[in-house]
């Protein structure tokens, strides 16, 4: 079953719905959690301090703009809002959710922020 989530960057907050993927439920069951991450020119990421199961078969290039990815190699977390069209040059993604609505929140995001993710009731 997919789990809604709230991401808090800073007094900015987004709604999102992780998919049933056994690593989205996996990191569903970590929450709350804090990931510091940081914004650039297409999303916002940081690496994880946790470690997530991986079924290699979900494994792609790429992302669509609003997806909520995890990188089993690095260990990192990203929400991706830009540059979906010249993605599929990065590997190792594995889409564990996505955000719910319009872009534009994460898109103003500029610095580093502890980004505290956390289940909605």
């Amino acid at each position: 079953m997919a789990q809604d989530i709230a991401m808090h960057f800073g007094d900015a907050t987004v709604s999102a719905q992780l998919n049933d993927t056994a690593t989205a439920r996996a990191f569903a069951a970590l929450l709350p959690v804090t990931v510091r991450m940081s914004a650039s020119a297409v999303g916002v990421c940081g690496a994880a301090s946790f470690e997530l199961p991986v079924d290699s078969a979900s494994i792609h290039r790429g992302w669509a703009n609003g997806d909520i990815n995890y990188n089993p190699g690095g260990g990192w977390l990203a929400v991706f809002f830009d540059d979906e069209e010249n993605s599929l040059r990065y590997g190792d993604q594995l889409t564990i959710g996505c955000i719910a609505g319009p872009l534009t929140t994460l898109r103003a995001l500029s610095g580093t922020y502890d980004v505290l993710i956390e289940a909605c009731a």
